[in-house]
């Protein structure tokens, strides 16, 4: 029986052994196959909407909470002056309407234009509008000048066979 055993014991040995020298395969997961093609490109789009979002609403509330408007402020500033410049050259009598011709002497077109360089530098460079493109504002403008539209519209009406300023006097 002691043959047994140590045949048994020795039998248990030899294939510990045999274990022990063998390498050992190790169970491992590869988690970064998981997360290749698609599910990367859904985590990367995710993300790249989170910034933009994110930058989009700390735009807006920049904005909404300072009143940031630059643009509209320009165009109100370009506005108001050329209304002035052409109420003002109405005003010193630059102007002459001949029928609904309005000319305009070029020297005070010229200061009027002039003039917006010092009264609004900001809107001229933001609009990047020159002394020229400025008078020809102003000229458009003229027109709508109250004293200018009415005499365009009594110009009209004297040439106007149907009013009745414009037709001929009855023989009395």
């Amino acid at each position: 029986m002691r043959r047994c055993f140590s045949a048994v014991l020795a039998a248990s040995v030899l294939s510990l052994s045999a274990f022990a020298a063998a390498p050992v395969q190790a169970a491992t997961i590869d988690v970064g196959q998981a997360f290749t093609g698609g599910l990367v490109d859904a985590i990367n789009g995710a993300v790249a909407a989170g910034i933009t979002a994110l930058v989009g609403w700390v735009s807006w509330t920049i904005k909404a909470k300072f009143n940031i408007d630059i643009e509209a402020k320009h165009r109100e500033a370009l506005t108001a002056f050329l209304n002035r410049q052409a109420s003002s050259l109405v005003a010193k009598g630059a102007v002459k309407v001949q029928g609904l011709k309005v000319e305009v002497g070029s020297d005070a077109l010229a200061v009027a234009a002039n003039t917006a360089l010092h009264a609004i530098p900001d809107a001229l460079k933001f609009f990047g509008l020159t002394p020229e493109t400025i008078q020809k504002r102003i000229l458009d403008l003229l027109p709508q000048q109250p004293a200018v539209a009415q005499a365009q519209a009594i110009a009209l009406d004297v040439h106007n066979p149907a009013t009745p300023s414009g037709a001929p006097a009855a023989a009395a």
